[in-house]
């Protein structure tokens, strides 16, 4: 049991790491995994835990005169029926750690080791049991309760240790240079995220227990009622794509990304952004373009053991200035010291490594870059912004300074294109969780890059269609225009474009005769990158596919009426 203020795990781990010549394999056992209670619907509840091993024998407290020793079956440990199931289950109490059987415990009133205790810890197999209770369940009721299964990986880290150090009658030697850091650390994110410190979830004003250090709050426990929230990514910013012919720029602004404060550590832990695209609207398809991220460095510490010992990295990210200020050093360079030629500061050492890429330059004409360089940035009120401060290119007033852009050209006019822009953090090293990144799906647009509306509008640029002639034998899904993710059948898969349409209109289609085939409406009262394009299926009205013919289209407009001829090869 691996027992602490705040944590109760119960766990089990292989005894010497199964080396073979004095070495560790790939597969050897080197962790643990245990289980631990977070909560239930019931307060005042009690955690035991109960083990029972080689020839059923386990620890069992002697008895006193208020609470006599009761058998529970022909085993000591091992309880024989329901009913000295639930005594062994429903006492209060937390056996000693398995590997420390030899010792003598009797002082603390429990039974004395058993006879064959070398052979009995040699065996090193045993059978566990974590209860909780009581619970008053009435008939045909039930109870919510929550249990978390977590691992630790490199208990083990010595492959000689179990046959230098362990001694049944001094197991701690061993004991002490094992690493359950990790296991520790996963059994704490566990308990954080079912009940997250600091957060008056149902708020009657209790947020957990805190510590006070030099100044700093530090919260260690919630308020008891269950979160099941973790460390999450920055919101995505608001994003806004600006068409040209060959061309998609793409605008988005990072107010809210990079002042948002993680709600599970409480700390401001945004680290870049990252633009893609893709042909189609899969997570799958999309690609990279470009990214920002900060200029920042991760530290790694030499921790050591009882024997040897592991680089640890457990900080956030510093800036460049923060470490040439901590060392005292106006031109120190973390780079230069790596893993084999570390840093000594006092009795550490250090190395370290860049946190991303540290693609943090705004400038570069290829690249993300500011929208006003000269922008300042606004106070943290928002209520002392200025005008000269904000834009209103987005559902809220957000500031100029936060504005970035993107320019991705030479593009194909004709297929549209999937842009999407994620704001990600630098994770949380204190509990190995890895940089979180928004859904690039959540704010992902098509567009196509041809002229913006408003240049349509404003120029009076004339519709034109496209492909004109449309032909079947074309193969047009083989060459990427049309049915890109292959679900389609054909029938229902072909397309004819209409480019160059204002933001409000209606388009017509008829057979030369006069008969209307089909009524598209087109409806982008306030723009965005598809307001001057709309596609028609090749489905008339009657839902049937069209035949090889010359054809008329018509778009009106409040401004005007455009007619023009297209045709269906088959």
């Amino acid at each position: 049991m691996l027992a602490g203020d705040t944590l109760q795990v119960a766990y089990g781990m292989d005894f010497d790491g199964n080396p073979e010549g004095g070495q560790f394999t790939p597969f050897s056992p080197l962790a643990a995994v245990g289980i631990m209670f977070l909560g239930g619907s019931s307060e005042n509840l009690t955690v035991n835990y109960n083990w029972s091993g080689y020839l059923h024998w386990g620890p069992r407290k002697q008895g006193t005169l208020s609470d006599p020793f009761r058998p529970i079956g022909p085993w000591l440990a091992y309880p024989c029926g329901d009913a000295n199931m639930y005594y062994a289950l429903s006492r209060p109490g937390i056996d000693y750690d398995f590997m420390f059987t030899a010792i003598d415990h009797t002082s603390q009133g429990w039974l004395p080791p058993p006879s064959h205790v070398e052979e009995f810890v040699a065996w090193g197999s045993y059978l566990t049991t974590l209860s909780i209770g009581p619970f008053d369940l009435p008939p045909k009721q039930s109870i919510n309760f929550t249990v978390a299964v977590v691992g630790g990986d490199n208990v083990h880290h010595d492959p000689t240790a179990f046959d230098r150090l362990f001694d049944p009658n001094h197991p701690e030697v061993f004991y002490n240079q094992l690493d359950f850091s990790e296991l520790a650390a996963n059994a704490n994110w566990a308990k954080r995220v079912y009940d997250n410190p600091g957060v008056d979830t149902d708020g009657d004003g209790y947020y957990g227990e805190k510590r006070i250090c030099n100044g700093d709050t530090t919260w260690y426990k919630g308020d008891g009622v269950p979160d099941f929230k973790a460390d999450a990514p920055p919101p995505a910013p608001y994003t806004q794509i600006l068409p040209q012919t060959g061309q998609l720029t793409i605008r988005f602004n990072g107010y809210y990304s990079e002042t948002f404060v993680d709600p599970f550590t409480g700390v401001k832990d945004f680290e870049g952004y990252k633009v893609y695209c893709g042909l189609d609207e899969r997570e799958t398809s999309l690609s990279v373009l470009s990214s920002f991220d900060n200029e920042n460095y991760n530290r790694y510490i030499w921790t050591s053991f009882s024997a040897g010992g592991r680089w640890v990295n457990s900080e956030d990210p510093f800036t460049l200035d923060s470490l040439r200020t901590f060392y005292a050093d106006p031109e120190f360079l973390p780079l230069v010291w790596t893993k084999s030629a570390p840093y000594k500061h006092g009795t550490e050492h250090h190395y370290f490594t860049r946190m991303g890429f540290n693609q943090s330059s705004l400038t570069n004409p290829h690249g993300i870059r500011k929208v006003y360089p000269d922008a300042t940035k606004p106070p943290d009120d928002p209520k002392l912004w200025s005008e000269d401060d904000l834009i209103y290119d987005y559902e809220k007033p957000v500031p100029k300074y936060y504005e970035y852009e993107y320019v991705c050209d030479n593009l194909l006019p004709t297929v549209p294109y999937f842009v999407s822009v994620t704001a990600f953090d630098f994770g949380f090293r204190g509990s190995s969780v890895p940089p979180q990144e928004s859904n690039p799906l959540n704010n992902l647009q098509r567009a196509y890059a041809q002229t913006s509306v408003d240049d349509v509008e404003s120029e009076n640029l004339d519709v034109y269609v496209y492909p004109n002639p449309y032909r079947i034998d074309a193969d047009y899904p083989g060459h990427g225009y049309e049915n890109r993710r292959g679900d389609e059948i054909p029938d229902r898969s072909r397309r004819i474009h209409f480019a160059n349409l204002p933001r409000v209109c209606t388009i017509h289609i008829f057979t030369l005769d006069g008969d209307r085939v089909r009524t598209i409406h087109h409806n982008y009262p306030d723009g965005g990158p598809e307001a001057m394009h709309d596609t028609w299926d090749l489905i008339s009205r009657n839902v049937m596919t069209v035949e090889s013919n010359l054809y008329y289209w018509v778009v009106e407009s409040d401004t005007r009426t455009q007619i023009g001829k297209f045709a269906i090869i088959r």
